[in-house]
């Protein structure tokens, strides 16, 4: 009964530690200072959507941020997660597609206008 007790305050353990590894790693990610906007939750956010494949939308409020970013910012922000990160879910062609998907839809949705490009 010991025993199965240690194995499951383990298994609690290692499970706490899953569920913070991608928060911790995305701290860590070199973020484009372009990117410096977007609060760390919603990169996060960003991270869970286009990296773990997670489905749900992004709140406006972190659309906002995105968008107010720019195109340019965000694709430097998912370059540096390729640099870092394999895709958890799929392949680089899917995070790609979940990458555009959800600048599609944050893009739609805000009210602000993404930055004029460089020239």
């Amino acid at each position: 009964m010991a025993m199965l007790k240690n194995l499951f305050a383990l298994m609690i353990l290692l499970a706490i530690t899953v569920a913070l590894l991608p928060r911790a790693t995305f701290a860590t990610v070199g973020i484009p200072d372009c990117a410096k906007g977007i609060t760390s939750d919603c990169g996060f956010g960003f991270f869970k959507i286009i990296v773990l494949g997670d489905t749900s939308a992004p709140i406006d409020e972190c659309c906002h941020e995105l968008v107010k970013a720019g195109k340019n910012c965000h694709n430097q922000f998912v370059e540096s997660i390729l640099l870092s990160h394999k895709p958890i879910k799929g392949t680089i062609s899917d995070l790609y597609r979940r990458s555009n998907e959800t600048w599609n839809n944050c893009a739609a949705t805000s009210s602000v206008s993404p930055p004029k490009p460089a020239h």
